[in-house]
């Protein structure tokens, strides 16, 4: 309940600290990327920030096309709002927002020369999947019902403009003698349809329930969800109206989401695993790096690789390369010559915790923190034995020697920890 609740959880000190930043995240493309680094790793509602990167993947709109970091951080702003709002509300909000806009070229799209990419990717990649339920010419009448949109922008003063200050973005706009307000049949659904007619006829459809539900089950629990599965999902989705905060409480809340078929069969995102872990281990101050570590691994939020978004399974993010700056990454948060705040300071977190008595304490806490205890007993002893075994473990001993760093960096390099 409460991370379904994130509205009634404090997040004022996450808050400070994105506020902190040097440059402002809607005018600055790395303040952009650093803000969000650091709301992952501090913020006390993390469930809201999984569905944001969740509808990030799903809606997925590159920066490189859209150029502009206001446009990518009111986007991220909507995410955010609407993550466990009404789906119908959250494609209305989407197929207006300028970074869409902008990116599938729905601000082109104007009743004398209709613009398909966006209807067409709205279905293929947002409701339905691909060659389900509709057809070329349903995409051909739902591009005619989203025509006429147009992007307002704040003005900005000469002293701004020189500055080369990005404009804020106003509210969308329809513009009336751009759109095109003959007759259209989409879905069987005949009239003057307009963006609101296809966004509410995709959204009453079961197959779009079931398309969402199953990218969700993937999301957060199995790979292969069962058809029973995907109807409960759509279950939830119908009779709350068609709200993400049901359909994802019924997953969270479900028996699948802790069984054997839920774990750990999927490789973790760049993000999940360098994030993850500096959330785990408390080091904000590391996130100035993580923006590198992650581009290393070929992931940079908010530059996906197409619309489609990122790698699903995960297999896409392991390779000589990346496995490689996986390591230097484990390295970079172990090492004892690296800067305070950057870098784990083991023996003290460890004194903090009061796993100090022993070899197996420190590998059985540390792997609690990490891998949630999921060690197997022959990487238990190999780890044990590492910092001395039963007989020859000395706390100060190791913290000299450097093995309590060192034991953190195996961890973090072993495979389960790649895995989520």
């Amino acid at each position: 309940d409460r991370l379904l609740s994130p509205e009634l959880v404090d997040d004022s000190a996450t808050e400070a600290l994105v506020d902190g930043l040097a440059a402002a995240p809607y005018q600055d493309r790395n303040a952009l990327l650093a803000a969000w680094h650091l709301r992952i790793v501090t913020t006390k509602r993390p469930l809201l920030e999984r569905m944001t990167y969740f509808w990030h993947d799903h809606f997925a709109n590159s920066i490189d096309t859209v150029e502009r970091p206001a446009f990518m951080q009111v986007q991220n702003d909507l995410f955010r709002a609407r993550a466990f709002g009404r789906f119908d509300e959250m494609l209305t909000a989407v197929a207006r927002d300028p970074a869409m806009m902008v990116f599938l070229d729905n601000r082109l799209n104007v009743r004398t020369a209709p613009n398909e990419n966006y209807a067409r990717e709205l279905m293929e990649l947002h409701t339905l999947g691909e060659g389900n339920v509709y057809t070329e010419k349903d995409i051909q009448e739902a591009a005619r019902a989203l025509t006429g949109w147009r992007i307002t922008t704040e003005t900005l003063t000469p002293e701004q403009r020189e500055q080369k200050r990005f404009p804020m973005p106003g509210n969308s706009v329809l513009v009336r003698s751009r759109f095109d307000s003959g007759l259209k049949t989409f879905l069987g659904v005949h009239g003057n349809l307009n963006d609101q007619d296809v966004i509410r006829t995709l959204a009453r459809l079961p197959k779009t329930a079931e398309f969402v539900g199953r990218k969700l089950w993937r999301y957060f629990a199995v790979s292969d969800p069962s058809p029973e599965m995907l109807e409960r999902t759509t279950k939830a989705y119908f009779e709350s109206n068609y709200s993400m905060r049901e359909v994802v409480r019924t997953i969270l809340t479900s028996e699948e989401m802790y069984s054997d078929d839920a774990y750990r069969w999927r490789i973790k995102s760049p993000v999940e695993f360098v994030l993850g872990f500096l959330r785990s281990l408390d080091l904000p101050g590391a996130t100035g790096r993580s923006i590198t570590h992650t581009r290393a691994m070929n992931q940079v939020l908010y530059d996906p690789p197409g619309p489609q978004g990122w790698s699903k399974g995960g297999a896409g993010w392991i390779a000589s390369t990346t496995m490689l700056a996986r390591a230097i990454f484990a390295y970079d948060v172990t090492r004892l010559d690296g800067p305070r705040g950057q870098v784990a300071d083991v023996p003290t977190m460890l004194r903090a915790a009061g796993l100090t008595g022993s070899a197996a304490q420190i590998v059985d806490g540390l792997a609690d923190l990490l891998v949630g205890g999921d060690l197997d007993a022959e990487s238990r002893q190999l780890l044990i034995d590492y910092l001395g075994g039963t007989s020859h473990f000395n706390f100060t001993e190791a913290q000299r020697a450097g093995t309590l760093h060192g034991v953190l960096y195996l961890m973090l390099s072993m495979p389960l920890a790649h895995l989520a």
